[in-house]
């Protein structure tokens, strides 16, 4: 390897460890600001409460005995900050000891016990139970059995025969082991399982416009870092599940009916008119995911992967067999916001409340009436250290390589929220790619008002270049070696400049020989015109002086004529 190469080599590995460690530090350091921004608002202002007696039972509303219903929706922040971490989301996941996916489903206890997964190896559904068998002894033996479904069938074996699935999304109806409702987003169908007779029931294939389901099972049994449900008063019934039909959220941020007998999607539903009566027909629309409050808040609703929480709650009267309406809760992508809105059995929106943060520290001064501020106004500027927080988010994303951050505005709205978060090397919630997710603006307003956020980077790059292009030039660097190191700067920032310093020479250059340009004295080659570095032989005298010559004093005699010409002295 010659020595060009090695230096390249150095450099390569040098600039991308640094670049790792560097964007190391920023993830961390971004992530316990954000942390303790959203510590700076007491634990109540993430909860949000909404009457809905009025939804679930109209006729009997306003009577002094009618149903009274009231909505709770609770954001749990020490959730939603460790599922911001990889790591600790990928621990989480694997502490159930699935051997693929992370979802386990038991069900039993002792002896007698069931475990579900999906194996992605063999890309079926897989039942495992348990059961004590009486022996004729008198004891008791654990009998265990497997079963594998996949779309075709269910069978004792993974034969090929049954198919395979690709992506699936489970559901129990209504808590029941035996019958899961699967969804296929590869196949683009429902699937309902059915363990105890071993068959499996498909249902019609989505068109390929219309948005795939992302989500369903409603309420979640663990609803994580967003619990949404429905406080009633007796004697009436009303809650949020029914054994035959269920809400599914799809990829534009729809909520549609699945009528879990059929597997048709939009299924025959039944629900109320204006006069209390019930009639049939098929609800193809439910609701929708709103819009959180942000920074630069989006106009109309979002999609599931524009909030880092989600929850659907489906409202039904009776035991299921009259549905009321749903209510939805989100968490905006920073999870500096909350909104649940609700809507009726036709799909439409009846009612809407934002998380607005009342502390006495945020109302202004002044006469008249105040309308209290949002969260992410109090998160970002009002509350005592949020501009702090404001101001240190931001000259870190400065400190980020300029490069990815071009990169995140562009590809932010392909991001997953959570996803955004937990990313090293783009920034999928700076304030550029922010302001790139505002889509009611105009394409050339959003990129010219972005550039507001991405030029400070630029600019220190710039800075970085300058000094480094001096530092250059005194060690003799070449232009062309100047250049790229410049471009380096603009484009890496600090990372690059770490870089640099680490791997910058330490000599100066000398006159090559050969082509009269300057070249390392620590390479065997002159990198301009390849000639070798010739040292020239010392050569060791045949003589050394080994002490310092006698002085010749007044005293002694001077040595006669005839000594001097024979070199000889007579005795």
């Amino acid at each position: 390897m010659t020595a060009r190469r090695r230096a390249i080599l150095n450099v390569s590995a040098t600039g991308f460890l640094v670049l790792f460690a560097t964007l190391l530090v920023l993830f961390w350091a971004r992530w316990g600001c954000e942390t303790t921004r959203r510590g700076l608002l007491p634990r109540r202002t993430w909860s949000l409460d909404l009457d809905v007696s009025s939804l679930i039972m109209p006729r009997t509303a306003q009577e002094p005995n009618g149903v009274r219903g009231i909505l709770h929706a609770r954001m749990d922040m020490d959730q939603i900050d460790s599922e911001m971490l990889g790591a600790f989301q990928y621990l989480a996941t694997r502490a159930e000891g699935a051997p693929d996916w992370p979802i386990v489903v038991r069900g039993g206890n002792g002896r007698d016990g069931m475990r579900y997964y999906y194996d992605r190896s063999l890309r079926t559904l897989v039942h495992e139970s348990s059961e004590a068998v009486h022996q004729p002894n008198g004891t008791y033996a654990t009998k265990a059995t497997v079963a594998y479904a996949g779309p075709e069938g269910v069978a004792d074996k993974p034969d090929r025969k049954i198919g395979r699935f690709s992506d699936p999304l489970v559901h129990f109806v209504g808590g029941n082991l035996d019958r899961p409702v699967v969804y296929d987003r590869g196949l683009r169908r429902f699937f309902a399982v059915d363990w105890h007779n071993k068959t499996v029931e498909q249902g019609p294939e989505l068109p390929a416009k219309m948005a795939a389901p992302v989500d369903f099972d409603w309420p979640r049994k663990q609803p994580g870092n967003l619990s949404l449900y429905l406080e009633t008063s007796e004697p009436h019934y009303v809650h949020g599940e029914a054994p035959d039909r269920t809400l599914v959220l799809d990829e534009a941020g729809d909520v549609r009916m699945l009528n879990l007998e059929t597997l048709e999607y939009g299924g025959l539903v039944r629900k109320l008119d204006r006069d209390g009566k019930e009639y049939s027909n098929v609800a193809r629309f439910a609701g929708r995911l709103p819009a959180p409050d942000t920074l630069f808040p989006p106009v109309g609703h979002v999609t599931p992967d524009d909030l880092s929480a989600y929850n659907v709650l489906p409202i039904f009267f009776g035991k299921g067999d009259t549905y009321a309406g749903c209510a939805v809760a989100v968490v905006s992508r920073d999870a500096t916001a909350m909104k649940l809105e609700v809507f009726d059995a036709n799909g439409t929106s009846v009612v809407m409340q934002p998380s607005v943060f009342k502390d006495p520290f945020t109302m202004a001064a002044g006469v008249g009436r105040h309308v209290p501020p949002s969260t992410v106004s109090a998160l970002y500027f009002e509350a005592p250290g949020a501009a702090v927080l404001t101001a240190t988010k931001y000259m870190l994303e400065c400190l980020h390589p300029p490069v990815l951050l071009w990169l995140s505005y562009f590809t932010t709205s392909d991001t997953e929220a959570i996803a955004g978060h937990q990313s090293l090397f783009m920034l999928a919630d700076s304030f550029a790619a922010m302001k790139a997710r505002q889509v009611d603006l105009p394409a050339i307003s959003r990129f010219t008002t972005s550039l507001v956020f991405l030029i400070p980077g630029v600019f220190l790059g710039v800075l970085l270049a300058i000094a480094i292009d001096r530092d250059a030039r005194r060690m003799g660097v070449s232009r062309r070696s100047r250049r790229l190191w410049a471009a380096a700067m603009v484009l890496f920032g600090l990372p690059a400049f770490v870089t640099y310093k680490l791997t910058r020479p330490t000599t100066a250059r000398v006159t090559c020989a050969n082509c009269g340009r300057d070249r390392w004295v620590d390479w065997e080659k002159c990198h301009h015109c390849g000639s070798l570095w010739l040292v020239p032989e010392l050569i060791p005298p045949a003589w050394r002086v080994i002490g310092r010559p006698e002085e010749q004093t007044d005293n002694e005699p001077s040595p006669r004529p005839e000594e001097t010409i024979s070199g000889k002295s007579e005795v």
